[in-house]
């Protein structure tokens, strides 16, 4: 993270201070443009596991130091929330399906098919304040990081997968592989979609994207801001997005944070479209991954280019 320094301009408008004070009073000169005065608040923020999920959050973090805050870290958790609902953190991210369990079970926004629709991440963000929880619920990221189908370019030509409803035709001649065992949602999805008896393999999440480089008659379960999907010209089904719960990233605030921070929060959010989400994921996976503090730093060039 960055912080302010004395700059030329700064360094001799206090020399010449020093020279003025026999004989008059002097203020302190401003701060750098760009940079808001020092606020005498900490703000301790609670990342998730996920290295595109800890850039992020790194990326708050910074916006919020240039408005003058003073932010810390929780150690990164698979439950950035819970963190926040039990005041060890003040702001928490995450995407939006880790939040429903903050819920009672009658106000679960998903339907039947047990899947979060965007729609319902929105009505999400409404019951998440409307509970008054000790905390405010901003707004969602345009960028999703909810999982898609993806497969090899030959294997989509091989057995004609251009949708949904194709890749349900050819199910019986392929396997789905995924780092977590199939929800009940995604395989009622797949049996409405007409693939019955899908087979499943679960794999190491390290190894998915070999899995799907090797290109035999597999389909593999990757987020859609995976940025080796489009690095490496794989084929993501169409509509696939639509088997798994979307996932905008979701901004949780507790009371410590003021209105000026929820501005700077949400003004970040606003940046957040796939293209960022991608460009921050290129930087923390693959062999030469940064650490996600240090891809935050980069955050104006990635939504610059």
């Amino acid at each position: 993270m960055k912080f302010p320094h004395a700059t030329p301009a700064r360094t001799l408008a206090l020399a010449a201070c020093a020279l003025a004070l026999p004989l008059a009073g002097c203020t302190t000169p401003p701060q750098d443009a760009g940079t808001e005065p020092s606020r005498d608040v900490t703000l301790r923020i609670a990342p998730t596991e996920d290295p595109t999920g800890q850039a992020l959050a790194h990326v708050y973090g910074d916006a919020l130091e240039q408005l003058g805050y003073t932010i810390s870290f929780t150690k990164p958790s698979q439950d950035p929330y819970r963190q926040l609902a039990e005041g060890a953190a003040d702001i928490a991210i995450d995407t939006a399906p880790e939040a429903i369990g903050l819920l009672p079970a009658e106000q679960d926004p998903r339907g039947e098919d047990q899947l979060l629709a965007g729609d319902e991440a929105k009505k999400l963000v409404g019951l998440l304040n409307d509970a008054e929880l000790g905390f405010t619920a901003l707004p969602l990221t345009q960028g999703d990081a909810g999982a898609v189908m993806v497969l090899s370019g030959a294997e989509a030509t091989e057995y004609s997968v251009t949708s949904v409803a194709s890749l349900a035709a050819a199910c019986s001649e392929l396997t789905f592989i995924s780092a977590a065992a199939p929800t009940a949602g995604l395989e009622n999805a797949l049996e409405d979609a007409g693939c019955a008896k899908p087979v499943f393999r679960t794999v190491d999440a390290a190894t998915l994207h070999d899995e799907l480089r090797a290109a035999v008659s597999r389909v593999v379960v990757l987020q859609q801001h995976d940025a080796v999907i489009g690095d490496e010209a794989f084929t993501m089904v169409d509509g696939s997005a639509k088997l798994f719960d979307a996932a905008p990233y979701l901004a949780l605030a507790g009371e410590a944070v003021d209105q000026d921070a929820v501005d700077g929060l949400n003004q970040v959010t606003r940046q957040v479209n796939q293209q960022a989400l991608v460009g921050l994921n290129r930087m923390v996976s693959g062999p030469d991954a940064i650490a996600p503090d240090d891809a935050a730093q980069r955050w104006r060039w990635i939504i610059d280019n």
